[in-house]
């Protein structure tokens, strides 16, 4: 989303809009677009919280929104993609960071002695469905695209390759050497399948180990578990693949994050790269039958990228760090197929449709691939049009196992508890009688009613982005400052 404009940029009406809001409750109005993360897109409530005592049943009403200025409490929208609204998926950014570190590192919960667990950073792709443009580097020199014998051309009589090499935001990357060639529906089925296929993964790496140690599967549960979390990208082909750690625990009955403890030996960083490397290339899920067609199997692509993680936060040669992992992942998490163009951060009608010109050709490709493939009786289980905006995928985003660290709601109640604390005074919640709210003395009774999504003008929509920036300008500084006074105090 771009940067607001200048005051001066403003169209009339809209600076009208301005000096309304200025002259009319600014100061508390802008409280409540703090509050609310400096959305862009926030939903706005009407309603109140009560307090009910335990002991009496006395009811005394503590917030209402009717005190509000415009009656209306901001609440941020939440969503995670940037392209919908750049603040919130910022704070998921970074609570998506905290949950990824902390399962390398330790805290939030989870034991600092984490980090001598064994642990690998591993890409997974998907294979190839035709050749495309690619970018290829050989350190800093970057190769010809698709060599090829001058004359040689596809069936379909296209140039059987490409001696272009091309730059990083070359547009032609990702697109087909030939569209007809390449097999558009076979990728969108596999995008469909990559949820199931990376289950399956999981089992399988743990049987491998057990192969490896010469120990049955319920054996091997009984002395050690492998923890993940991974979070799924594009790649400019349109295929998804998915960038995962990988962490050996001792198995043990608590399911508490707290209660982590190493892995007995022999299981090292070493053992859980030969079981991955020997799970991978077995690991297939059948796709339903086409007009009773041979049957088509989802596997993982050749390529498999496979990195062990060090303690050190610098890190070792050819090792990549807790820290570089968790920010590497992390900053994943909040892009989806927006990337390719406009139109695909929603689900998609028949209209829509007639309206994929804005698209790349190839994507543009895709998208009509699963609409069709989403009409068959035989494929109505994977929901292809219900996903035909995310080209087939309809897995979750970001997911992890159930001891890998902490969660998002653990993480967002903490953030909530701490907004509490700093709003009261002397750091202390206090209840509608003046008594700590961590005594539990009284039951909160909250009712709202949703009244309407976004700003109610374009005037307050541009005090809000402004206020954003600023906010981002002061952060950047601060980190700035912060990182300067770290590197002097090293020194």
């Amino acid at each position: 989303m771009s940067e607001p404009a200048r005051v001066g940029e403003l169209l009339p009406g809209v600076l009208g809009e301005v000096v309304e809001r200025a002259g009319h409750g600014y100061e508390r109005w802008a409280e409540l677009v703090a509050q609310a993360g400096y959305c862009h897109h926030p939903i706005r409530l009407a309603g109140r919280v009560q307090h009910a005592d335990r002991a009496t049943g006395e009811v005394r009403t503590v917030y209402d929104s009717e005190r509000e200025p415009d009656g209306v409490l901001l609440k941020a929208c939440g969503t995670r993609r940037e392209s919908k609204c750049p603040s919130c998926a910022a704070t998921y950014r970074a609570d998506a960071y905290q949950l990824l570190a902390a399962g390398l590192k330790g805290g939030k919960g989870v034991p600092d002695s984490i980090s001598e667990h064994p642990r690998l950073f591993v890409t997974f792709t998907a294979p190839s469905f035709g050749k495309v443009h690619t970018r290829k580097t050989q350190g800093r020199l970057v190769l010809p695209c698709h060599p090829y014998r001058q004359g040689a051309r596809c069936p379909h009589g296209t140039r059987d390759g490409c001696w272009h090499r091309h730059d990083f935001d070359d547009p032609r990357l990702g697109e087909p050497l030939c569209p007809s060639c390449y097999d558009a529906e076979a990728q969108v089925l596999w995008n469909a399948l990559a949820s199931e296929l990376w289950r399956r993964t999981t089992i399988a790496v743990q049987r491998a180990l057990g192969r490896l140690v010469g120990l049955q599967e319920g054996e091997l549960r009984r002395l050690v578990r492998v923890s993940y979390a991974k979070v799924a990208e594009f790649q400019r082909r349109g295929a998804i693949h998915f960038h995962a750690v990988l962490r050996l625990d001792a198995a043990t009955d608590c399911r508490c994050p707290g209660c982590l403890a190493p892995p007995p030996e022999p299981f090292t960083a070493g053992l859980l790269e030969e079981a991955l490397r020997q799970a991978v290339p077995a690991v297939r899920v059948p796709c339903p039958p086409l007009d009773d067609g041979p049957g088509r199997y989802g596997r993982w692509g050749e390529q498999l990228d496979v990195h062990n993680i060090t303690k050190d936060r610098d890190g070792e040669a050819g090792e990549l760090s807790a820290e570089q992992v968790a920010g590497y992942i992390a900053k994943y998490a909040t892009k989806a197929t927006e990337s390719f163009g406009s139109g695909l951060d929603r689900r998609l009608h028949d209209g829509d449709l007639k309206c994929l010109e804005g698209l790349p050709a190839h994507v543009a490709e895709l998208v009509r691939a699963c609409w069709e493939l989403g009409g068959r009786s035989e494929l109505e289980g994977l929901r292809l049009r219900a996903w035909a905006h995310m080209l087939g995928f309809g897995g979750h985003w970001s997911t992890k196992s159930r001891r890998y660290s902490t969660t998002f709601t653990v993480l967002r109640r903490a953030r909530v508890a701490f907004a509490k604390r700093r709003r009261a005074r002397e750091g202390i919640p206090l209840d509608a009688w003046g008594r700590p709210e961590d005594d539990q003395a009284v039951i909160v009774v909250a009712s709202w009613v949703y009244v309407a999504s976004g700003y109610e003008t374009e005037g307050e929509r541009w005090l809000a982005l402004s206020a954003a920036a600023r906010a981002r300008e002061q952060r950047r500084i601060a980190r700035e400052e912060l990182t300067t006074t770290t590197a002097f105090t090293a020194a």
